[in-house]
């Protein structure tokens, strides 16, 4: 007997997610088209994150981080720039379209000025060209934190870093506040007062 490979399990699951996103039941038709497509974009993040959590197989570190070792969540060496809190947060969703969105800066704001890898589902790394930096970003029940690690970063690094972490916080800042999408329903929810995000601005280099 043969059994469908992993890949096209994962082909048949995302053409399901997408029909049933493009999809208005009885009780959705009220909806304005812009919230219905806040609200599906979400759920199909939240639903394709979770399937993928229940494949397991996290990746095995990196040759970079193999000698850095990691104490109460951060690697030895690494210093802490930003801290965001969850309020609420659908892990799954939110790794995968951050995951996805930081895969793709390797080309920013120069052809091949990072690197990323994965060390596990958790948490994403951007090695520096000049490997004088890296970025590492972690994702908890508690929230997301961003480390560096390198202790004598350049000053290109320094600048091409700040843009990376001003423009992750742009995508964190959609996901938290724009659409027409319940808080139920977001990726990512902020405590009280609310205004992490820009806390976290005042901590980038050349910000």
């Amino acid at each position: 007997m043969t059994f469908p490979s992993t890949a096209n399990v994962i082909i048949t699951f995302l053409l399901l997610s997408v029909t049933n996103a493009f999809t208005l039941s009885s009780h959705h038709v009220t909806l304005s088209r812009s919230e219905h497509s806040s609200t599906m974009k979400m759920s199909f993040f939240d639903d394709m994150g979770k399937f993928l959590d229940n494949l397991g197989g996290g990746g095995e570190k990196s040759n970079a981080f193999s000698e850095a070792e990691i104490v109460d969540g951060t690697y030895t060496g690494s210093k802490r720039i930003i801290t965001i809190p969850a309020k609420t947060m659908k892990m799954g969703g939110l790794r995968l379209y951050c995951n996805l969105y930081l895969m793709g800066l390797q080309n920013t704001p120069e052809p091949g000025c990072w690197k990323a890898s994965k060390s596990n589902d958790a948490e994403v790394n951007l090695r520096y060209v000049d490997l004088s930096g890296s970025i590492i970003i972690q994702f908890s029940e508690d929230g997301i934190t961003v480390d560096r690690l390198g202790s004598s970063p350049s000053n290109k690094y320094l600048m091409h870093e700040s843009m990376i972490l001003n423009g992750f916080l742009d995508e964190l800042n959609t996901i938290v506040y724009e659409g027409n999408v319940s808080e139920e329903n977001r990726l990512l929810t902020l405590p009280e007062p609310g205004n992490q995000l820009e806390e976290a601005r005042g901590a980038i280099s050349f910000g």
